[in-house]
């Protein structure tokens, strides 16, 4: 018996088909050297319009990797350590 039987089926039961997933604007889309498109668009989310690697981009986003890694690591020790 369906939770809601008024409303229409969705998804996989004959409802209409999932939409694709659509880039952010600007993001370009880079085949990696695998063909994974994870990787790829991670890949072109630390490059400039011309292709080339924008390391400003890649280090301030090392740093704040590191400050939210020291924010939340106090937290979770606490949480393994029960």
């Amino acid at each position: 018996m369906p939770l809601f039987p008024q409303r229409p089926p969705q998804g996989p039961q004959g409802g209409p088909p999932p939409q694709p997933q659509r880039r952010a604007p600007g993001v370009p889309r880079v085949p990696g050297p695998s063909g994974d498109p994870t990787k790829s668009n991670l890949m072109a989310m630390f490059q400039t319009d011309d292709g080339k690697f924008d390391f400003d981009k890649i280090t301030g986003t090392g740093k704040q990797v590191m400050d939210l890694y020291s924010q939340v690591s106090p937290m979770i020790t606490k949480f393994f350590n029960r």
